[in-house]
């Protein structure tokens, strides 16, 4: 069995919040902090009822310099009130004692909660204190959605939102944002405040709504980028920043972008095309700019000097991005 199907998706977190059944321990962790962020704030609006004294509730932030004693010691101290005592303790990664945690899985406090993140995906089964707290059920990973699990839960947020999301607007939405849950969602808000309840919400809606809020999409730029135009291109890339989209964001969705175009070289047949990338077959076919062997592989060398140009250095966005699609475009 895989690492993966033996620990519990944080996307079920719901299932494990039951009045009668609240977990001593909820450890999140993975990669997608924004997923992880709203699980700690659902499972402490469940939590807090319970909890009667605001002494009885703690945020500790660890560091490279924390150690496990310091929240294991409030964990066993009594409350101040006649109920609960919460414990929200992030960046658990940071800890260098993280074994040690295993003692307090195994002999928990009666009257304490804790919620733990880790934003990165390292916990291994095999080890301490992740094999507890995975035996234990109190494990939940967060990792990134892709392809159909991300679809699936775009269509079911959508429902919930009250947004009757056809499938050719939903197809079109994932290739104008990208493989990205965060700004999936910040886009369903978009439409849910812009549109009627239950109203059906087609291709034409989604792009119509793109101009009405004067927002670009990662659709956008790659469509410039596809076609050689760099003057918008940087106009689009400008308007991504500014609206709140980081570069650790545009370099992967850009990076799929040149993966599939690659993929499709030589294709010429719909079914293959379609077999290669899916769906999006028939938006790369437009682009025939970079739709070349040779100015594919200058891109893909130009996303990663651009990637190592974000984690080494302190350049600012907008300087990096047109760097970037300068060097794409030569």
């Amino acid at each position: 069995m895989s690492k993966k199907s033996e620990i519990e998706s944080i996307y079920n977190i719901q299932k494990y919040l039951k009045d009668d059944a609240i977990f001593p321990i909820y450890f999140l962790f993975g990669e997608d902090s924004f997923t992880i962020n709203s699980a700690v704030k659902l499972i402490e609006n469940k939590i807090a009822p319970l909890v009667k004294s605001d002494f009885d509730r703690e945020s500790i932030a660890l560091s490279k310099e924390s150690s496990i004693s310091q929240f294991i010691d409030l964990a066993y101290s009594f409350p101040f009130g006649d109920g609960k005592k919460l414990i929200t303790i992030k960046n658990f990664e940071n800890l260098n004692d993280k074994k040690s945690f295993a003692k307090y899985v195994n002999d928990i406090s009666e009257f304490t909660y804790l919620i733990i993140t880790q934003y990165s995906k390292s916990a291994p089964l095999n080890q301490e204190p992740y094999k507890s707290l995975n035996a234990k059920n109190y494990l939940f990973e967060a990792r990134d959605l892709k392809g159909i699990e991300l679809s699936e839960w775009m269509y079911k947020k959508a429902k919930q939102e009250k947004i009757n999301l056809t499938r050719d607007a939903g197809q079109l939405l994932l290739e104008m944002v990208g493989e990205n849950k965060a700004i999936l969602e910040m886009q369903l808000r978009k439409i849910s405040i812009y549109t009627e309840p239950d109203e059906k919400i087609t291709p034409d809606i989604i792009k119509n709504l793109a101009e009405i809020t004067k927002e670009y999409s990662i659709f956008d730029l790659q469509n410039a980028l596809g076609n050689g135009n760099k003057a918008r291109a940087i106009e689009y890339a400008f308007n991504l920043i500014d609206s709140g989209i980081e570069m650790k964001q545009i370099i992967p969705m850009l990076t799929k972008f040149i993966t599939n175009l690659t993929l499709i070289l030589g294709i010429n047949n719909k079914e293959e095309g379609i077999k290669a990338v899916g769906n999006s077959y028939y938006f790369l076919l437009n682009h025939t700019f970079l739709r070349n062997e040779n100015r594919l592989a200058n891109a893909a060398k130009a996303l990663l000097e651009a990637d190592i140009r974000l984690k080494t250095t302190a350049i600012d966005s907008k300087t990096n991005i047109s760097i970037l699609i300068t060097q794409i475009l030569k």
